[in-house]
């Protein structure tokens, strides 16, 4: 990322908001907040995309394109959010076993290929972590849905070895697990990501997915306000999870 949204509403270089001070945000707040943040790198068009497991379990695979082919800022609420997150990811990696530690997973396709990272892999069980503002009743679908991807792109080998995969939430005063089933996600990764990799081929956005969470995406007013140029062109995408294998 190299735009930042300030809270007097001015979009800002990263080098620039270092030199700044705003309301609740002194100096060595921002300091601290935008350690690590490099800008954007530009993607070889002639390699084989690689896309993170939460692209393709994306509520939209319009917001996953938008994301890959446009910049928008990021407010400093919505950094010190992913900064949360980080920091438990870093306090667990600080304080658990080297060879329990995350996990890198890759799975080809044809056209692409699925990464994703394992927080956790102890005793035989895949934990994924998530920092979140209020403890859910039941495990969102989308968190569900990627530990699931991650089970997926395991070899069938070390499938048969895991005894259960698990959903740890973080609020800022509890902590609650939850056990999901396992189930077999990569045709629904094959599916979703041949989607992308053609839209991002063709430079054609995928077909939007509405839903409430419209309201909140940050790429709104580029989806509704871009005119369609022809809506028999636009890709359709498998939504469903109905005829995946379990």
């Amino acid at each position: 990322m190299t735009k930042i949204l300030c809270p007097d509403g001015v979009v800002r270089d990263i080098a620039e908001v270092k030199n700044s001070e705003f309301e609740n945000y002194p100096r060595v707040v921002l300091a601290a907040l935008l350690a690590g943040q490099k800008p954007r790198k530009k993607k070889d068009p002639n390699k084989k995309p690689r896309f993170g497991v939460t692209r393709l379990t994306s509520h939209c695979l319009r917001n996953s394109y938008y994301g890959l082919v446009e910049e928008v800022p990021i407010s400093l609420e919505k950094l010190w959010i992913f900064s949360r997150g980080h920091a438990i990811h870093n306090f667990f990696q600080d304080h658990i076993p080297e060879d329990e530690q995350e996990v890198f997973l890759e799975l080809p396709f044809v056209n692409f290929s699925a990464i994703g990272f394992i927080d956790v892999f102890s005793d035989n069980v895949m934990y994924e972590f998530k920092t979140i503002e209020r403890i859910p009743k039941s495990p969102k679908l989308a968190h569900t849905m990627q530990v699931q991807s991650y089970f997926s792109m395991l070899s069938e080998s070390k499938q048969k070895e895991v005894k259960k995969l698990v959903i740890v939430y973080f609020s800022l005063s509890k902590i609650k697990v939850f056990e999901v089933e396992k189930r077999n996600m990569s045709g629904y990764l094959e599916a979703r990501g041949t989607v992308l990799s053609n839209a991002l081929k063709t430079k054609t956005p995928p077909t939007r997915e509405e839903s409430y969470l419209c309201n909140y995406c940050e790429f709104y007013d580029i989806c509704f306000n871009k005119k369609d140029t022809d809506k028999n062109n636009q890709i359709k995408v498998q939504t469903s999870l109905e005829n995946i294998g379990n």
